[in-house]
């Protein structure tokens, strides 16, 4: 009983070690490759006048070590299953799997050691996305939107932003650049009745005093039957609303750690802004992205752990055909979920359901 407990401890250790080894091998050969092509890419955005107050330094530190760790972790997923179906064809290759069964480990014992050290991965992998990455993407985004992409914009016309329980904002357009908004008008309600309507050329934020500076306006107080009506050329207002959220990229929630995202996500829903579903998107997709890895790790195990003809060639190729699926319905899923009515939950796991699915009928053809 002892000598087979310490065979496996010893085929767990072996297991584990070659796991994380492939992986962080994996991991340290796509670094390369993302630094190379992405500089080859902005070269001329880092040689550019505009990057100029940028040094080597800041780019390697600001920017690429906070850059790759990003696209890393985002497809985190995709490299544990890829180094399983590598290391794991390789000793399919050797007989070694043959020679463990032999041994008297059961295949079910042997996949106990893969989902543990894929659980492992992806607790990492949940801290990573849920605190740490968002704190890099502080740094990456600020580089980028200072050295390489220009200003934000807003290019959305007749916006309805709804401020308080009561309150209604509307404009026709915002300018980024001046902090104005034009054809600006604010709506108050008591129940169903209209009681307060302000009209003004333009509003201008006031970033010193967090105030809104409103431009010739008109007002309009309505109490039953009596109305009473005044204009000026200037008035200060604190309103629940900052030319932040009018930002056109989605850049912001990226730098928001899983609470504030949360946060975020019910003040703009109180709000009524229309892009509360592609936030929500975002905040499933944290954890969909990572449990994928222990779902995409059986499935690699059910696939390679068989010996066939062509080897360490053929598990690689049918590997990376179902890395590429998987990314390809992740992508239609939140496009379509962010612009639809379906539930984000259910459509942010779709893909993570229709591989459990492959992967449970794969893991019940795999020889035992």
């Amino acid at each position: 009983m002892c000598t087979q407990n310490h065979q496996l401890k010893h085929i767990d250790k072996y297991i584990v070690g070659r796991f994380l080894k492939t992986y962080l091998f994996s991991i340290l050969i796509l670094a390369f490759i993302i630094i190379v092509f992405d500089i080859s890419e902005k070269i001329d955005d880092f040689t550019d006048d505009r990057a100029s107050g940028a040094s080597v330094w800041d780019i390697i530190i600001d920017y690429y070590l906070n850059f790759v760790p990003f696209l890393i972790n985002q497809f985190n997923a995709l490299f544990v299953f890829i180094s399983v179906i590598f290391f794991t064809s390789k000793m399919a290759s050797k007989s070694e799997i043959i020679a463990i069964f032999n041994s008297g480990v059961s295949f079910y014992r042997l996949l106990l050691t893969y989902v543990i050290t894929a659980i492992g991965l992806f607790a990492v992998n949940l801290l990573m996305t849920f605190w740490v990455i968002p704190e890099a993407n502080k740094v990456r985004i600020d580089f980028e939107n200072k050295f390489i992409r220009n200003a934000p914009y807003f290019n959305k016309k007749n916006t309805h932003v709804q401020i308080d329980s009561n309150s209604y904002v509307y404009f026709h357009s915002f300018n980024i650049k001046r902090n104005t908004a034009y054809k600006f008008s604010l709506e108050k309600f008591d129940g169903q009745n209209l009681i307060y309507k302000l009209n003004a050329s333009f509003a201008v934020w006031d970033s010193t005093d967090n105030l809104w500076t409103i431009k010739n306006y008109h007002v309009r107080e309505i109490d039953g039957i009596n109305e009473k009506l005044y204009s000026g050329n200037k008035l200060d207002t604190a309103l629940n609303i900052q030319p932040r959220d009018f930002k056109s990229w989605l850049n912001d929630v990226q730098t928001m750690n899983q609470a504030e995202l949360i946060d975020f996500i019910e003040r703009e829903k109180f709000k009524g802004s229309s892009q509360v579903k592609e936030y929500e998107v975002e905040k499933h997709k944290r954890l969909a992205f990572p449990f994928a890895s222990i779902i995409l790790t059986i499935m690699g195990f059910s696939l390679a752990s068989r010996k066939i003809r062509g080897g360490i060639g053929m598990h690689i190729g049918l590997g990376m055909l179902l890395c590429f699926t998987y990314i390809l319905i992740s992508q239609m899923a939140f496009v379509y979920v962010a612009q639809s009515d379906m539930n984000t939950i259910l459509g942010v796991w779709i893909p993570n359901i229709i591989y459990t699915i492959i992967t449970a009928i794969l893991l019940y053809k795999a020889p035992k």
